[in-house]
């Protein structure tokens, strides 16, 4: 466990699903927090997605298998790599 800023952040390395902007990126959790999570995606993210964009954040699974989904707002992001704020549990829905 590690802290950054105010919050207390638990390493993840969790495979998760990131629905952003209509399409979903496969990656794992780098580290999370009740409010937020930072997320590794083994593909590149298209550079339209700026802070601010809403989407959903799955873990280990799909939405038969898991049906729980975090919706989140894009906090920053890079090449490969989105910082998300959680905003809400989804549970047995996909709202993305």
């Amino acid at each position: 466990m590690g802290r950054m800023g105010q919050r207390l952040r638990v390493g993840g390395h969790a495979k998760c699903t990131l629905h952003l902007d209509g399409l979903d990126y496969l990656g794992e959790i780098e580290n999370i927090s009740l409010g937020g999570a930072l997320v590794k995606l083994n593909d590149e993210v298209p550079k339209r997605v700026k802070p601010g964009f809403t989407c959903g954040l799955r873990l280990c699974g799909t939405q038969e298998t898991n049906p729980v989904e975090y919706t989140c707002r894009v906090a920053r992001r890079g090449a490969a790599i989105v910082g998300v704020q959680i905003l809400e549990l989804n549970y047995g829905e996909t709202t993305h």
